[in-house]
């Protein structure tokens, strides 16, 4: 375990960069391979002086002075300086490749074989550009060298050819095959694990991505309805502030009324107090009339939201009551078809919003005709509830008919009106809080239907 251990330190890269770093791995690795192959060839080295006199290949000392000289590099590689490192140590091969050349031929086996590794050592140390410019000097070199030892102008050691094989070529031989084999491994070793790196870093960007994305779209989708909820507030008041003069209309009526019932009980002679009790009730009636009026008025323009059973019967009764001056000042009938009973689990103020938009809407198409008449009818059965707001008025446009629900589109644009909020607002009010659905049928000049259908899931 401690050898293992400090093998791994011997190779460990300090790059940060990861093109630097897998250099100087791969770097770090070969010349501590080359030191142990090196041991070996200068143990047979060794063994091959004592057994043969005559000294034949490389120097001893020369194999000797490589093995250390690869260790200066791989203390060189360790401090950094891999570029220097990675250049001395090709050269290491390339010196011997030329020296085998030159003095035993341009087709010594092994010298070809340390320039094919000198080639690849170029192209993964130090890059394509110095494997290609290594090759042509070596083809090059080859081919003078070729020319000029047929020649004669060049004097080689021929022995080799005529000498049998010894097992010593062999094992240099297979030590330089497994060499090229080893760096082109380490190179497609650590090209796949830089690939596997970039693989995972692209997916968790992509999910990275794909979650911003959707954090983005929930946060504009929270900020659109915040938004809509806010103009829907605003459009609220606009709209009460709109019809708030057929409002003051309908309360000074009855203040009337009150005013001049309680006069009628200040003149009235003793003899005549009992007939101030008629004066009283038609009063206190009156006044009842007011009270209910300014609570509709109060509880639709009041932003507060409160989930609770309420009576849609006595919803809609309300706002037909705020809107009746607005209607007969358009000279048009409002009719609340008598219904059972029905109640809904959900936001009163909110239901009162939709029936107020369609009932605003269907009185503003009705202006125009003589006869203008609104039916609001309400039913259900065991699953849903339909509420009806149904005109005789102007209808819409098949062009129009596909736009109205589209926020800010509007048909009205005269007498200050047609902000375009009401039927959007409607419609978000419908689905959003009520879980329904609305839809129109219209036919131009025969009027409009707006059907609403609620489920009872909410009762």
């Amino acid at each position: 375990m401690k050898i293992i251990s400090s093998l791994k330190n011997l190779i460990a890269t300090k790059q940060l960069d990861e093109s630097r770093r897998r250099q100087e791995l791969i770097l770090n690795i070969l010349l501590a391979f080359s030191l142990l192959c090196f041991f070996i060839i200068n143990i047979i080295r060794i063994i091959d002086h004592l057994i043969y006199t005559e000294e034949k290949g490389l120097p001893l000392w020369s194999t000797f002075l490589i093995f250390f000289f690869f260790a200066f590099l791989l203390w060189l590689s360790r401090r950094g300086k891999i570029k220097i490192a990675a250049s001395l140590f090709i050269i290491t091969f390339a010196l011997p490749m030329f020296y085998s050349f030159l003095a035993w031929g341009a087709d010594l086996p092994s010298a070809l074989l340390l320039a094919v590794l000198v080639i690849t050592l170029s192209g993964i140390l130090l890059g394509s550009r110095l494997a290609f410019a290594s090759t042509l000097l070596i083809t090059i070199s080859l081919i003078f060298l070729t020319d000029w030892q047929a020649r004669g102008l060049i004097k080689v050691e021929n022995y080799w050819r005529s000498d049998p094989s010894q097992i010593g070529d062999a094992i240099t031989y297979s030590v330089l095959l497994f060499l090229i084999a080893t760096v082109a491994w380490l190179f497609c070793k650590e090209i796949n694990r830089s690939l596997k790196r970039a693989q995972l870093s692209e997916t968790l960007l992509r999910a990275e991505r794909d979650s911003l994305e959707t954090k983005v779209e929930e946060r504009t989708k929270e900020l659109r309805e915040l938004e809509a909820e806010k103009i829907n507030q605003l459009y609220r008041l606009a709209e009460f502030g709109r019809i708030s003069s057929g409002i003051f209309h309908d309360l000074i009526n009855p203040l009337t009324a009150v005013s001049l019932n309680l006069e009628q009980i200040k003149n009235e002679t003793d003899t005549k107090i009992l007939n101030a009790k008629s004066y009283l009730s038609q009063a206190l009636l009156a006044t009842n009339k007011m009270e209910n009026l300014i609570t509709s008025i109060k509880k639709q323009i009041s932003r507060e939201s409160v989930i609770n059973l309420f009576s849609l019967n006595q919803e809609i009764e309300q706002i037909t009551q705020i809107l009746s001056y607005k209607a007969r000042r358009a000279n048009v009938s409002v009719k609340f078809l008598l219904a059972p009973e029905t109640k809904l689990k959900g936001d009163a103020i909110k239901f009162g919003q939709i029936i107020i938009n369609l009932l605003a809407n269907a009185i503003e198409a009705c202006e125009e005709t003589k006869t203008g008449e609104i039916f609001i009818s309400l039913t259900g059965n065991e699953t849903e509830i339909e509420i009806r707001v149904a005109d005789n008025g102007a209808g819409i446009s098949l062009e129009n008919k596909n736009k109205i629900f589209a926020p800010f589109f509007s048909t009205k644009k005269n007498g200050g009106r047609g902000l375009g909020l009401g039927l959007a607002s409607t419609k978000n009010i419908v689905e959003k809080d009520f879980q329904g659905r609305i839809e129109v049928k219209s036919q131009p000049g025969q009027g409009t239907v707006f059907i609403i259908n609620i489920p009872k899931q909410n009762d």
